[in-house]
């Protein structure tokens, strides 16, 4: 049996399996999941109850690269890097533990981290889900919408830092090169997300994951690409004054 030696907790539609050295991390992965969900289903319309969604918290490395393989039937080079701590598939998420974060990763562990860290994962499970073509969509949207509505860019340098400096540098990559480079979509993929809602309003955003089937989100908004990254910049000296403070 592939999760052989996990104990598991089941509230309701969440499932957590977790080894003995982790319990204490169990009800805070469940409450984050519970929170999210809510909050998601409210936010998608999704009327039914979503779920049930199955958490695993690995205790190391290795572990963790043996399930993301077996469990999500991801691609994952081995060892992967300290920097991946997370991965769904499905309705199914894989975490590193924070118990392994001082050996196995390049992150500190901080409760309130974690909760956006969740969040992140499980909007993604949520976009899966309601997307007719997961696969088709950039690199930026996904991650964006993640980072966006998580509220990561708010708090976590990693986010918030890279766009501030190049606003304040004048030094913002254009959309092409921020759907080619990896590192920019993390890092700017959520102002265009965060734009778009701002611009577009909250049913935008359902309607680009619902409906967008090509990858085109600026299709869908009835924009080319050009027209969309002019008006971007054009927000983007209103989002300059947001991350002045967190």
């Amino acid at each position: 049996m592939i999760t052989k030696g996990y104990l598991w907790f089941n509230d309701d539609n969440i499932k957590v399996g977790f080894t003995e050295k982790d319990r204490k991390y169990v009800r805070k992965t469940s409450a984050g999941l519970k929170k999210t969900i809510k909050f998601l289903s409210k936010y998608f319309h999704v009327k039914k109850n979503f779920g049930p969604i199955r958490a695993i918290l690995v205790p190391n490395r290795k572990e963790y690269d043996r399930l993301v393989k077996t469990v999500l039937r991801v691609d994952i080079e081995k060892p992967s890097r300290p920097s991946r701590i997370a991965q769904t598939q499905r309705t199914d998420l894989v975490l590193l533990a924070p118990s392994a974060y001082a050996t196995d990763s390049i992150y500190e562990y901080s409760a309130k981290e974690y909760k956006r860290l969740i969040f992140h994962e499980t909007t993604h499970i949520f976009e899966e889900y309601l997307s007719p073509n997961i696969e088709a969509l950039p690199r930026w949207w996904s991650e964006g919408l993640a980072v966006y509505l998580s509220e990561q860019w708010k708090y976590e340098d990693d986010f918030r830092k890279p766009v501030f400096e190049g606003l304040k540098n004048k030094k913002i990559p254009g959309f092409k090169k921020i759907q080619k480079d990896v590192k920019l979509a993390y890092q700017w993929g959520w102002t265009i997300v965060k734009y778009i809602e701002h611009c577009y309003g909250q049913k935008m955003i359902c309607t680009i994951v619902r409906d967008c089937t090509d990858g085109d989100v600026f299709k869908i908004m009835g924009e080319t690409m050009r027209d969309s990254e002019r008006k971007w910049k054009d927000y983007l000296k209103i989002l300059g004054t947001v991350l002045e403070s967190p």
